[in-house]
């Protein structure tokens, strides 16, 4: 997820070093548990205002989609939860993780239905939020958050509302997170170490063919580069040089060093030819699953140490430990192959909106703001419930119970990450290291650009069908790019990527004038 400003030279070669070992991580911060890690104004109610306020409020159930693997003890969790909700604010919460390759179509038939919920996860790369604000899915929350989200708007910065906006309007909450793009690599440190394996040495993203080569020949039952059905170049647009304007795998792009904002489809480009060209060698050669085009879970593979290596996405202060989890407990060494840039895309790509069939939205921006703010009802989410689910390391850092039935990782999924408590492995100093990247990553030149997807919704519906019948099978190496790819481009065009690029141009040219750029 995204963040940051003008960062210098030597900022960014620190903060690479910094991340290369493991520097950037941690944060000890020794305030009240249940206090926000942002400077909180808002007078905190006495137990007789809390009581007297939650007695004038209605019961409500409120119902929360989230993408994420499904939990076997998140009844336990919900219910602990609820306790707390149904103090504060008379809230019955109920949680509804759908696994990440199911999301997408749950999504749009939940929401194609009008079937009734409150709050869901939406990104520029999940439940597509520009579609959604498009479809009228969710409602705009601009008076909401100003009466009943003090706290969240104390705490995100302003750019992070302007990267929100569509048409001047709010549609979804950011998440509180690392809002900087930073692409790289992560190894297993054990193996990078048997192979001689240098994280200096990887410098851009072929330098890995050495490290997939041996695991290949050394390793049979791993897996040396993870790869599934959603590809990799989107996860890398940093990396070559990219900004999207519509959302992931929506025609349209901008270079990063290109200040006339002329607009490109990314698919046309020598940058996604390479990449292409790259996986289906990997492919061949053995260095990823073969079904990786219609692999939708990698969580297995990861949890039991098969994966060797996979892209960080987006790497932040700390993000090791959090890889690390994921592949359990093994080591990992992290490498970024980019500077952290700024991006719109990178603060919309974790984000949580209000549905237009929600009957309590007043009450969903209430729930959204008290995570913003309790640490407690933070972490009890984040991590589950203490001794059960995870145990504390320290006062701020916890580690997860193996096979407890709770462990979803989506922290930065669900309000302020930085109320959270540190993973096993983070350093203190992780939290406010974060906050200063965001601060500090050089900005997009379209940084604060939202797209209306109005004018080419029929052509944008199109090219997608387009794009989940070849992206897959591109960025897996499935196929010969060399007879694919034409095939795919021809087809995007036939579906109006060209109308789509076209309309992407006027409104970044409007956009452009009006800011006296």
């Amino acid at each position: 997820m995204k963040k940051g400003k003008g960062i210098r030279s030597a900022s960014a070669l620190l903060a690479t070093s910094l991340l290369l070992t493991g520097g950037l991580v941690g944060c000890g911060d020794k305030k009240n548990e249940n206090e926000s890690a942002q400077p909180n104004t808002t007078p905190q109610n006495t137990a007789s205002q809390t009581e007297s306020a939650t007695s004038k409020l209605d019961p409500v159930d409120l119902t929360w989609y989230l993408d994420d693997t499904p939990q076997a003890d998140i009844a336990s969790v919900e219910a602990e939860m609820n306790k707390i909700l149904k103090d504060k604010l008379n809230v019955t919460l109920h949680l509804k993780l759908v696994d990440w390759g199911a999301y997408d179509q749950k999504m749009q038939l939940v929401n194609a239905g009008g079937d009734d919920y409150d709050l869901a996860f939406t990104a520029n790369w999940a439940n597509n939020y520009y579609q959604n604000v498009n479809k009228g899915a969710f409602i705009p929350l601009d008076d909401l958050l100003d009466k009943y989200a003090p706290t969240i708007m104390q705490t995100i910065p302003k750019m992070g509302w302007d990267a929100a906006k569509v048409k001047g309007k709010i549609y979804a909450i950011p998440n509180y997170q690392a809002w900087t793009m930073t692409n790289g690599v992560a190894l297993q440190k054990d193996l990078a170490d048997k192979y001689g394996i240098k994280s200096e040495s990887i410098k851009k993203l072929d330098d890995l063919a050495p490290f997939l080569a041996q695991v290949k020949q050394n390793n049979p039952d791993m897996i040396p580069y993870e790869n599934s059905y959603d590809g990799t170049f989107g996860k890398n647009i940093v990396y070559y040089g990219f900004d999207e304007v519509a959302g992931r795998n929506v025609p349209g792009t901008i270079k990063l060093t290109d200040t006339s904002l002329k607009v490109v489809n990314q698919f046309e480009s020598e940058e996604y030819k390479s990449y292409v060209t790259l996986m289906r060698d990997w492919n061949q050669k053995g260095f990823m699953r073969k079904d990786a085009a219609t692999l939708k879970d990698v969580q297995a593979d990861r949890k039991a140490g098969k994966t060797a290596s996979l892209n960080a996405g987006n790497i932040a202060p700390g993000g090791d430990a959090g890889i690390a989890a994921s592949l359990g407990g093994k080591a990992v060494n992290v490498v970024s192959l980019s500077q952290p840039y700024l991006l719109t895309s990178s603060i919309i790509a974790t984000m949580t909106g209000v549905s237009t069939t929600s009957k309590n939205p007043e009450r969903a921006v209430m729930l959204m703001d008290l995570l913003f703010k309790d640490k407690q009802l933070y972490n009890l989410l984040a991590h589950g419930i203490e001794g059960k689910h995870y145990k504390k390391v320290d006062e701020n850092t916890v580690e997860a119970i193996k096979d407890s039935g709770y462990d979803p990782q989506f922290d930065w999924e669900i309000g302020n990450q930085f109320n959270g408590y540190y993973l096993k492995g983070q350093q203190p100093g992780t939290w406010e290291a974060t906050i200063k990247m965001n601060q500090s990553a050089t900005p997009s030149p379209l940084l604060g650009f939202s797209f209306d997807p109005t004018p080419v919704k029929t052509e944008i519906a199109q090219s997608g069908t387009v794009t989940s019948q070849y992206v897959a099978m591109l960025e897996t190496g499935s196929v010969d790019p060399a007879k694919v790819l034409p095939e795919f481009i021809d087809k995007l065009k036939k579906a109006g990527s060209d109308k789509i690029v076209a309309e992407e141009q006027k409104q970044i040219d409007a956009w452009k004038q009006s800011k006296g750029k």
